[in-house]
């Protein structure tokens, strides 16, 4: 008796057990990397943050100064603004300050107004104050009060700060890094042995980034008739750059 073959059956069985094979072929080849990544983990390990500082000299300062006028008329104002303006920058292209830079960073216009004891009194407007506001980069530290001076001569009659830069801060930017790097070691071993262990491999290390402190003198000036007598002074001082790092140590059993 010949007996029937049922073939959709078969194949199904034989797909399962196939299934079977392979999924047990995949733990066998995954077992080890899941337990080496698991022996890892449970190994003690130090994260320790550290700041590293330079100190410079800076080779370039950025002055912010203004022109303000007021009048009663609007279209006055901006005009006797506007040719102020232009008169201080025509003199500081004439001390060699090149048009990159000189820059306008804010032009505004205020209406004044009258307010009345009165009651129920809407106030009244008696006129504009005008206010162009401009970014000037001495790359020359030296003549930086010359600049000045020839500024206030030429129509400016605010001077809100002056800020002092270096121009190419790689060069300390890498070395804060590096005292941050060195400090980092130094904290690691310090409670590494404080705990009774040694540091092993680095894991990882992050960049905290970089800060600047910038020597700024505050020089809200408003010209009157003793300004602009003589070249103003200035003293830079030095420009403080910080890098912070954090790295991540593994600890390992002394001996």
């Amino acid at each position: 008796m010949i007996r029937k073959i049922n073939l959709p059956a078969k194949l199904f069985v034989f797909s399962i057990v196939i299934s079977i094979f392979t999924i047990a072929t995949l733990c066998y080849e995954i077992s080890p990397c899941q337990a080496e990544t698991s022996d890892n983990n449970t190994k003690p390990h130090l994260v320790v943050s550290a700041t590293g500082t330079t100190t410079t000299t800076p080779d370039q300062a950025r002055i912010s100064l203004a022109v303000a006028n007021f009048s009663k008329q609007l279209d006055k104002a901006q005009t006797e603004n506007n040719a102020a303006t232009q008169s201080v920058i025509s003199a500081l292209r004439q001390s060699g300050i090149n048009d990159n830079c000189i820059q306008t960073t804010n032009y505004n216009v205020y209406p004044q107004y009258n307010y009345s004891d009165k009651p129920n009194t809407e106030p009244q407007i008696i006129g504009y104050r005008v206010t162009n506001e401009i970014s000037v980069v001495v790359k020359n530290i030296d003549r930086l009060g010359h600049v000045l001076d020839i500024a206030v001569k030429a129509g400016a009659n605010n001077i809100n700060y002056v800020t002092f830069e270096k121009s190419d801060l790689t060069a300390c930017e890498n070395e804060a890094l590096t005292k941050a790097i060195t400090r980092a070691r130094e904290k690691a071993q310090a409670i590494a042995g404080a705990a009774g262990l040694q540091l092993g491999k680095i894991i990882s290390i992050n960049e905290g980034g970089t800060q600047y402190i910038s020597p700024r003198n505050s020089m809200y000036l408003q010209k009157d008739e003793s300004m602009g007598s003589s070249d103003v002074p200035v003293v830079p001082g030095n420009l403080t750059v910080n890098g912070s790092v954090t790295v991540t140590y593994e600890l390992t059993n002394i001996g």
